[in-house]
């Protein structure tokens, strides 16, 4: 293959026929014989409990007619349509169409759930169809997630049909997602959120689409994971939302009344593992990676905080090392950046390091970000 790419205009022919492959797969997931030839479940499943918690203040802005997402605002009004108008930006339209706003709506009661069924239907209304922007990679994964989560939700005060039409739409989600394949470092991710979409329905279908997704998950966690623990991206983040996703698989799991495959108990044991490593005193994230460092509550909802044999966390995970004084605690980034497919988000910061002193962030990557008040009752050696 190496030789091959090395002859005049290989490349740009290589090129050209993924070009082509990914255009074909996407008129074939867009025709209605496509439509048409995926089962329909017989309904909706077990509610899958996503750990992430929720802003019921971020919601009541959207019952109020105005959405926040990725830094930007859309004011459409109470109860009006963001799907018919362009969106500030792409960042902003991402989150839109991956339904990141659904839990904080919901976290709201019974008005927040009308306005989310009422704003998934005219979601369908519009781009239930295809468009090759919402049923994109980019947003089509975390969209399967969010609405598998919320469904049962959404649909207590459905009618039957708005119910069959939702579940209907879920599983061609979940069977486009799983035909996109394994997406760029992020086949561990589409694969649980594609499980998470299938037990979130019921029915022959279901289980099909649940067997296909839990057997890629199994095959893609031993290569998203590595031995020494952490994430492949080498993103603390990553790991952590990771977690997040398989703690929902196993829940939903368990609800079914299975046994989550072992390739996902070893992975919740390594991920745990990892956000313990990466959490500092003050409760949030070492960012390190192209991560954030994230609230405190939002770390601590995973419930790794403390290991269950009371182990201290350990000393090196993933290419870090992690020393702690007294008061003093350090991560250090003493590795390359990523390769291969998780690649693409890599940063090149060698010996990069976060520094907490007294519970407090004092340096993020080398950079200073707060004045520590050193005083002889808070020496931190």
């Amino acid at each position: 293959m190496d030789a091959l790419t090395r002859l005049p205009g290989a490349l740009t022919l290589l090129a050209a026929g993924v070009w082509t492959g990914r255009r074909l797969a996407e008129e074939w997931q867009a025709s209605p014989v496509y439509r048409w030839a995926t089962p329909r479940p017989e309904g909706l499943g077990v509610q899958p409990r996503d750990l992430r918690p929720a802003d019921p203040a971020a919601g009541k802005r959207i019952l109020a007619g105005a959405f926040v997402l990725a830094g930007a605002t859309l004011a459409v009004g109470p109860r009006a349509d963001p799907w018919d108008r362009p969106s500030p930006d792409r960042r902003f339209a991402v989150q839109l169409h991956r339904f990141a706003w659904l839990r904080d709506l919901l976290a709201t009661g019974g008005e927040g759930v009308t306005e989310g069924l009422r704003l998934t239907l005219d979601w369908l209304r519009v781009f239930g169809a295809w468009n090759s922007f919402a049923w994109g990679p980019e947003t089509l994964e975390r969209r399967v997630f969010n609405l598998a989560c919320a469904a049962r939700t959404l649909c207590a005060g459905a009618s039957d049909a708005e119910t069959a039409r939702i579940a209907a739409s879920l599983a061609r989600q979940v069977r486009t997602l799983l035909d996109q394949g394994g997406g760029q470092g992020r086949a561990a991710e589409r694969a649980c959120a594609a499980a998470v979409g299938a037990a979130a329905l019921s029915g022959r279908a279901a289980e099909s689409l649940l067997a296909t997704a839990l057997a890629r998950l199994e095959r893609a966690l031993d290569a998203a994971l590595p031995p020494e623990g952490g994430h492949a991206s080498r993103s603390p983040q990553q790991a952590l939302e990771l977690l997040f996703d398989l703690l929902t698989l196993d829940e939903a799991l368990t609800q079914m009344g299975r046994a989550a495959p072992e390739a996902v108990s070893r992975a919740l044991d390594r991920l745990a593992g990892a956000v313990r490593f990466f959490t500092l005193a003050d409760g949030r994230l070492a960012a390190f990676q192209g991560g954030e460092a994230l609230a405190a509550p939002y770390v601590a909802a995973t419930g790794a905080g403390e290991a269950p044999d009371g182990r201290a966390a350990p000393s090196a995970c993933n290419g870090y090392h992690r020393l702690e004084g007294r008061a003093l605690q350090l991560i250090i980034d003493t590795a390359s950046p990523a390769e291969g497919p998780w690649s693409a988000a890599a940063c090149g910061q060698p010996l990069a390091f976060e520094a907490v002193a007294g519970g407090r962030r004092l340096i993020v990557g080398g950079r200073l970000v707060a004045r520590w008040p050193w005083s002889a009752g808070a020496s931190g050696r």
